[in-house]
């Protein structure tokens, strides 16, 4: 059988099952042999490590790279101000969340942002509301790359809208336990993110995403 299709029937089980808002992701794949190049020119903000330097601090690093042209102007005194570190800068550093491990396809790596045992505040998601101006707050595009020197594959997966992807998107949602995915502002929210080929558990990948409100994020899982 298909592997997408296997994938399509598989999400489509865990959404019935556990009453998760779950969408169907096709993966999109590119090779690097750089991180990447941010629309900003600083090279500070194209400088993204493809593995974890050593003493490596994402808290250090995000704000940074966050001033040099990452995060937008207006979110700058948030991440440099006394509670920079744990509810901006650590609001906005993924981690895995502990589910069930048949409730994640293979293929794919659930992630949260914030990770409460660390102190860091939990990330909210909200909807886009025209009417009101609102552009939203998600996480628009995640990028996963094995954390290794040299060329790599890249997993690109990509989130229109919340809370509930948009038709075309190369990500999915699901809800971390029971309930509604726009519950507690949505901090309940999974995001399915695709692995590159090959990657196994034991691996440390390398996470870089963008939140549509306060811009891009770097930080390495291991699996």
């Amino acid at each position: 059988m298909d592997e997408r299709i296997e994938r399509r029937a598989f999400l489509k089980t865990l959404a019935t099952a556990a009453g998760a808002v779950v969408l169907v992701p096709a993966v999109s794949r590119c090779a690097s042999t750089v991180a990447g190049v941010s629309t900003a020119g600083d090279a500070a903000v194209d400088a993204v490590p493809v593995v974890p330097p050593p003493g490596w601090d994402p808290i250090d690093f995000n704000r940074v790279r966050g001033n040099a042209g990452a995060i937008p102007q207006t979110y700058l005194p948030a991440i440099n101000g006394p509670d920079g570190d744990k509810k901006h800068l650590g609001k906005h550093l993924p981690y895995r969340p502990t589910v069930a491990a048949d409730a994640v396809p293979a293929g794919y790596v659930a992630l949260m942002w914030g990770d409460p045992e660390k102190g860091h505040a939990r990330h909210p998601n909200a909807a886009r509301d025209d009417a009101a101006g609102q552009l939203g707050h998600w996480y628009s595009w995640i990028k996963v790359r094995p954390a290794v020197a040299g060329e790599a594959e890249e997993a690109t997966s990509a989130y229109s809208s919340w809370p509930a992807a948009g038709a075309g998107d190369t990500g999915a949602y699901a809800v971390f336990g029971d309930g509604d995915i726009t519950a507690d502002g949505g901090r309940n929210t999974i995001y399915l993110a695709a692995l590159p080929a090959g990657v196994k558990p034991g691996d440390t990948v390398r996470i870089w995403a963008h939140c549509l409100t306060h811009g891009e994020y770097v930080d390495f899982l291991t699996l």
